[in-house]
């Protein structure tokens, strides 16, 4: 049913009243005289007038108490709203504001209306607001900003101002709605991260630092302008493909790091690596990686953390690992020295003293032969002074031998060889190289290894040959070879080593040399030494 058109004003209701007064004193309607009977159609007429303004009536009066309760229901979520609600004049005047913005400049609701609310702003402040203003006076659209706030109790705020013009159509009048939040807390907070990030930004470069970050889902890596400055790359120059970065890394740390990187990703383990890196100048430079797992709130996953170039830091390690290998190497080499001092003191010793007085008392003995001398005692006791004088001068060569020093380590080799070897026991020998003479440190410590390799062949491996090769190339190669009974490599590790494998470690060292013991129970022992750095000291 369509409605008719509600009459709310009370004149014009009169009025209608009037006129339908003079109609029936006039006794005609529309120019037309009426009976009884017309009276009886516009008395019907007028009481369904009168019962249609009645239910217009009722729709008014429920359009009134729903407008009452939504005007309370707006009335509460306004007052109790938590943010602070101003509503100004177009001259800046606050003509309402909500109990959040009485709580905010502390204030009671009478004490601040007809008062401007650039009254409370900051007076730094004040340039800021004034621009606010002026553009809710000339855009319809929503205006913000931020400044600072004194309320009446001088308390300092910082806050979020966002605004609106309203033009109500009732009373045309202009009006603007300004919501006001306390941003003091997340502006600090701001500052705080703002102050962190500085620091750790000055952390980062005075400690040659940078930040990296690999997303685990596209394996994309991020560096800073630290970090390529580091592996020496330009930022044109690098995809960010993590594939890409695992190539600027020296190729003899690649798999190292991918291993470490992948098993972080899958452990969720940290990562804690030191690499090299070889630049576009080829200067290979040391990088320490740390960073661990994160997951970021958009729920992607990724490793973050820093790398730091400790290039000076493993130079010096370096330098002061050389320095130690020096200082051992001069102790080795004070120690050597003694030895054979020693040893050629010793060896002198028994040479002019011992053999000398046995070959005295030879020929003391050579003297008293008779015939009254039993020819066996006689005999007897030759012999016993042949084996003194023949041990003597072994001693005496095994102590320092002068054909070393005479004639070279191919003749003194082959020399001990034969001094040794016995009809139980043979020792063979092949030297390939050596024409020229050695420095004499470097031709006693070779000849000292195979001395030690023989002893102990002939103490611990029962062998009946012993297969000694010495061969000069770029290099020095030593092997000593036996047929003897053998032994378990591995359980060499597990029980003391004795002082001749040390003093053999001791006298490599000085070389840069390295050791490497081939055996097996029944199948005799091969023991390679290669001297790779064979200079004098």
């Amino acid at each position: 049913m369509k409605k008719k058109k509600t009459i709310t004003d009370e004149s014009a209701f009169s009025q209608l009243r009037a006129n339908a007064e003079g109609v029936i004193d006039s006794g005609n309607y529309n120019g037309q005289p009426y009976g009884e009977k017309d009276v009886n159609t516009l008395f019907q007429e007028l009481q369904v007038h009168q019962i249609e303004l009645e239910m217009q009536n009722d729709e008014l009066r429920i359009a009134n108490e729903e407008l009452e309760m939504q005007q309370m229901k707006f009335s509460g979520i306004y007052d109790l709203a938590p943010i602070g609600y101003f509503i100004l004049d177009k001259n800046g005047y606050i003509e309402e504001v909500n109990t959040a913005g009485l709580n905010l400049i502390d204030a009671g609701r009478g004490s601040i209306k007809q008062k401007r609310l650039k009254h409370f702003i900051a007076p730094d402040y004040a340039d800021i607001y004034e621009q606010f203003h002026k553009r809710l006076l000339t855009s319809p659209v929503k205006q913000s900003c931020q400044l600072k706030i004194l309320s009446v109790g001088g308390r300092e705020f910082y806050a979020q101002m966002e605004g609106i013009t309203i033009n109500t159509s009732f009373n045309l009048k202009l009006q603007y709605y300004v919501a006001v939040i306390d941003i003091t807390e997340s502006i600090r907070s701001e500052q705080v991260l703002a102050e962190t990030k500085e620091r750790l930004e000055l952390s980062l470069n005075a400690s040659s630092s940078g930040v990296w970050e690999l997303n685990i889902d596209t394996m994309q890596m991020y560096l800073d302008k630290t970090n390529l400055r580091l592996c020496n790359i330009k930022q044109a120059g690098f995809d960010g493909n993590y594939y890409s970065f695992i190539k600027l890394i020296h190729p003899e740390d690649q798999a190292m790091v991918d291993q470490l990187f992948r098993t972080a990703i899958n452990a969720q383990s940290e990562i804690d690596l030191v690499c090299r890196f070889a630049g576009s100048n080829t200067r290979v430079c040391y990088a320490a990686l740390r960073g661990h797992q994160v997951v970021k709130p958009d729920m992607s996953k990724c490793i973050t953390g820093i790398m730091t170039d400790v290039t000076e830091k493993k130079q010096r390690e370096q330098e002061a690992e050389l320095l130690k290998i020096k200082h051992q190497q001069h102790v080795t080499t004070a120690t050597l020295y003694a030895e054979e001092n020693e040893r050629k003191r010793i060896s002198e010793a028994l040479h002019d003293s011992v053999s000398q007085l046995l070959y005295g008392i030879k020929i003391q003995l050579n003297q008293l032969n008779t015939p009254q001398t039993p020819p066996e005692a006689y005999q007897r006791i030759n012999q016993l002074l042949n084996i003194a004088i023949q041990e003597t001068r072994n001693i005496s060569f095994e102590l320092a031998p002068s054909v070393l020093t005479d004639f070279g380590l191919r003749v003194t080799v082959n020399e001990l060889a034969k001094r040794l070897s016995t009809p139980q026991l043979h020792i063979k020998t092949k030297i390939t190289g050596f024409n020229n003479r050695l420095d004499i440190l470097l031709e006693i410590c070779i000849f000292r290894i195979v001395q030690e390799l023989i002893n102990n062949c002939m103490k611990h491996a029962e062998a009946s040959l012993i297969s000694v090769e010495l061969f000069q190339n770029s290099g020095i190669d030593i092997i000593v070879k036996d047929n003897g009974r053998g032994f378990d490599v591995k359980a060499l590790d597990t029980v003391p080593k004795g002082a001749g494998i040390s003093s053999i470690r001791n006298r490599l060292s000085l070389y840069n040399g390295n050791l490497t013991i081939k055996s097996a129970p029944g199948r005799g022992t091969s023991i390679i030494i290669k001297l790779n750095n064979p200079v004098s000291i």
